[in-house]
């Protein structure tokens, strides 16, 4: 089941939103405007000795939306919301 994150991107001044599910090693972010990426787990720390809790997989997927949108923005795509 897919998890919703909504957010404000201090850097863009806009508001993204977004779902992302994950296995517990990997993260699959996206949105219908944004497109989708995709991210280990294991980066934040060792999984099996250190797991990432809820939180920390919200903000990794806060982070991957941002990145989307940033390259949205950058490629001027934006759609003005």
């Amino acid at each position: 089941m897919p998890r919703h994150v909504s957010f404000y991107d201090e850097s863009l001044g806009k508001q993204i939103d977004g779902s992302y599910t994950s296995d517990g090693k990997v993260i699959h972010a996206g949105s219908g405007t944004l497109g989708a990426k995709s991210a280990t787990i294991g980066h934040l720390g060792n999984a099996s000795t250190f797991p990432v809790d809820q939180v920390g997989q919200d903000l990794l997927a806060q982070k991957l939306l941002s990145e989307l949108a940033h390259v949205e923005a950058k490629n001027g795509h934006g759609h003005g919301h």
